[in-house]
């Protein structure tokens, strides 16, 4: 009898442990379900429509390579890829600058930093929405700055902005920098606050100037911040997208086309869903190609972050 109790209460304690055991899975399971179908399965769809005819609403027809040799063939991919470039270069070079000098100059500030940062990063807050809409009334010409310089008898000192082909992209990001530049001046502000002010100090004991304090101490210091911010800089680069579909929407003429404009564009109103996953593949190779490159440079420069 007390075998028998014995074993049905080990039984009884095995079935808990088991039950206990799944019991968070009943918690993962929605969730895990969820990711299978809105993203696991649509990722690996969209490894295998670049190279299909689709117009995003019939079955997939397979039909190889062709999709990349058009690809390769299309003007406006030239287009959109080098005025990705162009983001790139724009956002590493001037913002990436502007912000180091306003971080630098913040940091010596002792009274009011707090005011500063939050009015430097205000425009970062703000919807890409309403800062293009701003911007876009700004560059208006029969209602923004050049109508009413051209009222006051300035019109001279007017810029086409989004009506010349040539200017059109620079206006674009001029407008997302006043918006996004204020992110960068808070991250390296943060890093020089962490930086070592013996180092400093002893470059001035040592009669150092604030150049070469500046290019031999702090810098060096910074670069794992400034890598970063790079890295993530020419990232989102390659992806941009919302400040431009906003404003110009790719014009005029595909001067303001992105990578990622484009492919929408041709997914949505070109009904060309395959042909777009295919150039959508083809930025997600560069982005693939980039962390590869960064991964090097850490390994082989050390460039940790």
């Amino acid at each position: 009898m007390c075998k028998g109790v014995i074993g049905l209460s080990s039984i009884t304690k095995k079935k808990g442990s088991i039950s206990k055991r799944w019991f968070g899975w009943y918690f993962i399971i929605p969730g895990l379900l969820f990711h299978i179908f809105a993203v696991s399965i649509p990722s690996l769809m969209s490894l295998y429509l670049p190279f299909t005819e689709w117009n995003g609403l019939n079955v997939p027809k397979f039909i190889g390579l062709d999709n990349f040799v058009e690809a390769f063939q299309d003007k406006v991919v030239g287009i959109a890829f080098i005025n990705n470039i162009k983001w790139a270069l724009f956002w590493i070079t001037i913002p990436i600058i502007f912000a180091f000098i306003l971080a630098y100059l913040l940091v010596k500030v002792k009274k009011g930093q707090t005011a500063y940062q939050s009015i430097f990063f205000s425009t970062s807050i703000i919807t890409v929405t309403v800062a293009g809409q701003i911007w876009f009334w700004l560059y208006n010409p029969f209602s923004g700055v050049n109508h009413y310089l051209e009222k006051t008898g300035l019109d001279f000192l007017s810029i086409p902005g989004l009506t010349n082909p040539s200017l059109a992209l620079y206006s674009v990001l001029f407008a997302d920098m006043w918006k996004g530049f204020g992110g960068n001046v808070i991250w390296l502000l943060a890093a020089m606050s962490q930086l070592d002010k013996s180092m400093e100090e002893a470059a001035k004991i040592d009669g150092a100037g604030r150049f070469r304090i500046l290019w031999y101490i702090i810098i060096p210091q910074l670069r794992p911040t400034l890598v970063i911010i790079t890295l993530l800089t020419v990232l989102n680069a390659f992806g941009a997208f919302d400040m431009v579909y906003v404003m110009t929407g790719g014009g005029p003429a595909h001067a303001t086309e992105t990578l990622s404009t484009y492919y929408y564009s041709l997914s949505t109103t070109g009904r060309r869903a395959g042909y777009a996953s295919s150039i959508a593949l083809f930025q997600m190779m560069i982005a693939i190609v980039l962390m590869i490159v960064y991964g090097v440079l850490k390994k082989k420069k050390g460039w940790d972050v």
